[in-house]
This record gives structure tokens, C-alpha cells and sequence, in this order.
């Protein structure tokens, strides 16, 4: 199964399956970017789901991030409709649909950004060096040559494109 983590700096942050990761970001639009239109999301819907975050975008997005955590606080868990048979098979979900509120659900998500995004600002600060904050597949091989294609590539999807974590077959140059 094909598992999904935030890169950042010097190092990958496991989510858990595509699946999961998907569900967040539905969350995120249905309950949070559709309900607040007048503020810009696009750091996290566009920048982060599709693309990387370039480091000015760091701060920001984060900030972005602690009001969609704020928001989930208080959203029940049953605000989402969850197929229980699935729920006790690890190798489907990483979530807990049993707990209260979707920012319990999703705190790993919380957690594992600030943590990448804290790594990406240390490698800097060490090395001189920005490695984006972005969603990469954490499976072996496929990590390895995720963090190999050019940022330029990313650059180049367009709105309706998938993400390159969410497509089947990813090309490697």
C-alpha cells in the first residue's frame, strides 16, 4: 500500500495511506476553504496538496494550518461519514474515526507539518540550503526518486492535475 508523508528539510514525516491524506485535504476544503472563501487557502490546497512550499510560504501556510487545526476543533468526528468495517484495518486507514473532534482525528497532520516545517527552517539555518516542505510518497523507491524530480515540474501543474504523490504510475527523469 502506497503510504503518503511530509518531507521537509532532512526528513520524511509518515501520514499513513494516500487515502487518509486525501480525506484531510477533503476535510480542509468541505469544512474550512469552502465555509471561508473570502480568505485565501491556496498555501495549503494548492501549494501543499499539489506543490511544495517555497520557504516564504513557510511561515504563513502555518499559520494557515493552526486555524484549519482551530476550525476541526470544533467539528465533530461524526461530521464525516466513516465506513466502520474499514476502520480496524491499518493497512486502510491510520485514523481513528472514534474519537471526538476532527483535529483529534487528524492531529498527527498538525503535528507531523510543524515538525517538517521546523526541519526544513534547521536545514537552512545549517546548511544554507531550503528543502521544501512538500507531500511526497514515503514508500521505498519511490521516496528516493521523489525527492530527485525538479522543482520546476511541480511548478508546471495546473489546477485539475493530480498531485504526483496521488498518481499510479509517477515518471522519474
Amino acid at each position: 500500500m502506497r503510504k503518503i508523508g511530509f518531507d521537509g528539510g532532512h526528513t520524511l514525516y509518515e501520514l499513513g495511506p494516500a487515502s487518509d491524506v486525501v480525506l484531510f485535504f477533503d476535510c480542509l476544503n468541505t469544512f474550512v476553504a469552502n465555509q471561508q472563501p473570502q480568505k485565501n487557502w491556496s498555501l495549503l490546497t494548492d501549494r501543499l496538496y499539489r506543490r511544495y512550499l517555497r520557504q516564504d510560504d513557510l511561515e504563513p501556510a502555518f499559520s494557515l494550518m493552526e486555524r484549519v487545526r482551530e476550525i476541526f476543533s470544533t467539528l465533530p468526528g461524526s461530521a464525516i461519514e466513516w465506513n466502520e468495517r474499514l476502520q480496524a484495518n491499518d493497512e486502510i486507514t491510520w485514523l481513528d474515526s472514534k474519537l471526538d473532534t476532527l483535529d483529534a482525528i487528524f492531529y498527527r497532520y498538525f503535528d507531523l507539518f510543524s515538525k517538517a516545517k521546523d526541519s526544513a527552517i534547521s536545514f537552512f539555518n545549517e546548511f544554507g540550503i531550503y528543502q521544501p516542505v512538500r507531500i511526497l510518497i514515503s514508500n521505498m523507491p519511490h521516496f528516493i526518486l521523489e525527492t530527485k524530480r525538479p522543482l520546476s515540474e511541480y511548478e508546471e501543474l495546473g489546477l485539475n492535475d493530480s498531485p504526483f504523490w496521488l498518481r499510479q504510475n509517477a515518471t522519474y527523469n
